[in-house]
């Protein structure tokens, strides 16, 4: 293949591969560190790109092989297809690629104790979501204890159970808030108090919501 057919099909490639998962140019252009209007051209192939550098920055961005944008095979080699399961995956790159940190010791586990809490928050809320999801949206199996319980509608049972579910998660992330707030006043107060209490009561949640999740499902077969 010649030289300028080959910058012709990288190029429409990778444009089908962006347009596929509805990224702009720009997003692009800044995870390969360049600017937009190069990723135009290399898209219409009118610059080269079938050096090294340029194949393997457009086949991380956009999650295919070098192979696949050079038109020697049809299989993208990835299972990704959603623009945001694409950022997520990037945006947690990017980062583990500022590892390690330029800080002191502390500072250190201080913001990777930060890190963790917050993805542990984020899975809790990912199970409270999904099970309210499913359990209380448009739920008309409950009808009879809504009115036990006094509720003015099914509706109105639905939406304070769903509320209930993921209430724990808006608290968490107002308690990290305030522990970021208060890390700059008082960092050893934080680190040695404020982080360890919040993992146990991660912990303890985790146990709980997994009972309640529990007892509640005893309850429906009964």
């Amino acid at each position: 293949m010649k030289d300028k057919e080959l910058r012709k099909l990288i190029g429409s490639r990778a444009k089908q591969r962006r347009l596929e998962l509805n990224l702009t140019q720009p997003y692009v252009a800044e995870k390969m560190g360049v600017t937009a209007s190069t990723i135009l051209r290399y898209e219409n192939g009118s610059i080269d790109n079938t050096k090294k550098m340029v194949l393997e920055g457009l086949s991380e961005a956009l999650h295919v092989s070098i192979e696949w944008l050079r038109g020697e095979t049809d299989e993208y080699e990835t299972d990704i297809t959603d623009k945001k399961e694409l950022q997520i995956r990037d945006a947690m790159g990017d980062i583990l690629k500022q590892l390690p940190l330029d800080l002191s010791k502390k500072e250190d586990a201080f913001s990777k104790d930060l890190l963790l809490l917050m993805l542990k928050q984020y899975n809790l809320f990912l199970e409270s979501f999904q099970f309210a999801c499913k359990n209380y949206k448009g739920n008309t199996n409950e009808a009879d204890i809504a009115k036990v319980m006094g509720f003015e509608s099914n509706d109105e049972y639905n939406e304070i159970m769903f509320l209930r579910e993921i209430t724990h998660t808006v608290n968490a992330f107002n308690d990290m808030a305030d522990i970021v707030r208060l890390y700059s006043k008082k960092p050893e107060f934080v680190i040695s108090l404020f982080l360890s209490r919040f993992f146990r009561q991660t912990v303890t949640y985790v146990r709980y919501i997994s009972q309640y999740q529990m007892d509640r499902a005893q309850r429906l077969l009964l």
